[in-house]
């Protein structure tokens, strides 16, 4: 039976490599797709995931706009220009038509889902946390009926890439990240700490930007833009597909190792978005700590490249 996930996102190069993973993988039902402010505005990630589901051929996929900024804070300035441009996806420009989006708010729409699911969801968060956090604040029984939160952010032992404390979507919204992780609800959360491992290089990126196939070429293309904005910022030409990893997580849950701990969100002053870790007690916190990485490549390579 295919595990039924929403996800929610805020597409970003990493986020629009998720989505044609999750869009295609047998072992996956995509449900819907809610978008956030991060990596761009609002207008901007939800152009941006409505063009990247059109291209898999998944438009039939409902995608739901939400928070424009996060709970108590303004969206940082130029959000995650440095990384994934302008408009989020670095002007890519698509060649097929995309549908609207739903009329109805994203955090409407997840807790009318949850409320009416017979079956607990899987929530995948890829962005900042704002709309989750929203859907527990006036829902706190729509908890019941997450079956686990499969969640990209924070830095746990590593420094973070916004500041030396946090990672981009703890910082953009580190209220909501707080709520989240403290909602009780089972996660399974992908740090720095191991997306930093879900590395593509050179060789990997142009095996899938010169392939013949349509997705595997498109894949390799906006990883090819993603690894030279890194070049240019860091200096190196490679990326690590952060999001994506959630994803692959999913597919093949044996490519990452966890270790339970309790974790807090520091919400107040230079700190802010930092992760506190807490080993001496347990939680519903499961962090990722090591993956295999050439397995993650494996998994990404066989998913876009297979005859559909």
């Amino acid at each position: 039976m295919k595990r039924k996930i929403i996800i929610d996102c805020d597409p970003g190069h990493d986020d629009a490599v998720a989505l044609v993973l999750a869009t295609l993988a047998p072992e996956l039902e995509l449900m819907g797709v809610t978008v956030v402010a991060g990596n761009s505005s609002l207008k901007n990630t939800v152009r941006n995931a409505l063009h990247v589901l059109a291209f898999a051929g998944a438009n039939t996929i409902p995608v739901y706009a939400g928070c424009v900024k996060p709970l108590e804070r303004q969206l940082l300035n130029q959000s995650g220009e440095e990384i994934h441009g302008e408009d989020g996806l670095g002007n890519y420009r698509f060649d097929v038509e995309a549908a609207l989006p739903q009329r109805k708010h994203a955090v409407d729409y997840l807790i009318e889902t949850l409320r009416a699911a017979e079956k607990p969801i899987t929530l995948v968060c890829l962005g900042p946390l704002t709309n989750i956090a929203a859907v527990f604040e006036r829902c706190p029984e729509c908890k019941q009926n997450v079956d686990c939160l499969v969640i990209m952010g924070g830095a746990v032992r590593v420094p973070g890439n916004v500041t030396p404390a946090a990672e981009f979507n703890f910082y953009v919204d580190p209220e909501a990240a707080k709520i989240v992780l403290e909602s009780g609800c089972n996660i399974y959360l992908h740090p720095l700490d191991a997306t930093m491992q879900a590395l593509f290089k050179r060789k990997d990126i142009e095996m899938l930007e010169y392939a013949e196939d349509k997705l595997a070429n498109f894949v390799g293309s906006l990883l090819a833009l993603y690894a030279g904005t890194y070049e240019k910022e860091l200096g190196f030409y490679a990326c690590p597909v952060h999001d994506a990893l959630c994803i692959g997580a999913l597919i093949q849950p044996s490519l990452v190792e966890y270790e339970n701990a309790a974790i807090d969100v520091v919400t107040e002053g230079e700190m802010a978005g930092k992760c506190l870790i807490d080993t001496s007690r347990t939680g519903s916190v499961w962090f990722a700590t090591k993956i295999d990485s050439r397995g993650f490549v494996r998994i990404v390579e066989e998913t876009v490249s297979a005859d559909k």
